[in-house]
């Protein structure tokens, strides 16, 4: 099993409108996969129907002692989700548990192929290491705020830069995307994933991209994602 997590370097980014079309990407070629939403907003799963009220989720499990598991849902057939949840009033969410989550990993290695965490926004580079993957996937639009967090990275701990909702038309998003690749080229690979109201639309539409609008331009993108993705587990 290959594990692997979207870091965005603000919020606001669509990560989790990407995770999700990145699971449905990867469940369309046979993979089995697991989504994890670790963020207390709770938001991965209205992108599979789920309310956003929706009680049950790993972090009410853990409070209550149950198994983990019994917050799955299986959304597609080889796709299943794990939704945080929702705490009672006034309880603080918890951080992610490396040490939990790597125990947990162990466990879910015979049922899945792939599982993907919807990690929270984090203060600190060192806070998102608090779940340990094979995969860092790293988030940004080609704006001002995103290129001056990037400074703020220290970008050798990702695997690839994502920038999503890429306009090419725009110029100052062209000449930032030229400015990232040689800036970063021989440290981080960069892929775009387009800016396309079909990513909108989908989440109307309680769907990931890849169910909604297949044909669409971001979905190809992010089948191209997963390609990179199955790829980099073979090689």
């Amino acid at each position: 099993m290959t594990s692997l997590a979207l870091h965005g370097v603000r919020g606001g980014l669509g990560r989790s409108a990407l995770l999700a079309a990145l699971g449905h990407a990867l469940q369309g070629v046979g993979e089995r996969v697991l989504l994890v939403d670790l963020c207390p907003s709770n938001l991965l799963g209205l992108h599979f129907n789920l309310p956003l009220d929706t009680r049950e989720g790993w972090a009410l499990a853990e409070r209550e002692g149950r198994p983990y598991s019994d917050a799955m849902y299986e959304v597609l057939d080889g796709l299943c989700l794990m939704p945080f949840g929702n705490l009672p009033a006034g309880t603080r969410p918890p951080l992610p548990d490396a040490e939990a989550w790597r125990a947990r990993q162990a466990e879910l290695a015979e049922h899945f192929d792939w599982l993907l965490f919807d990690l929270p926004q984090l203060p600190t580079d060192t806070a998102g290491q608090s779940v340990e993957t094979d995969v860092r996937v790293l988030v940004a639009e080609a704006e001002m705020a995103s290129h001056l967090l990037l400074g703020r990275r220290q970008v050798e701990h990702y695997d690839l830069l994502l920038v999503n909702r890429y306009d090419p038309a725009s110029r100052l998003q062209s000449d930032l995307l030229m400015v990232w690749r040689d800036l970063f080229r021989d440290r981080l690979p960069i892929q775009v994933v387009h800016r396309d109201e079909a990513f909108l639309e989908a989440l109307a539409h309680k769907a990931p991209l890849g169910h909604y609008a297949p044909q669409s331009l971001a979905c190809r993108d992010v089948q191209s994602l997963a390609v990179r993705c199955l790829t980099r587990r073979q090689s």
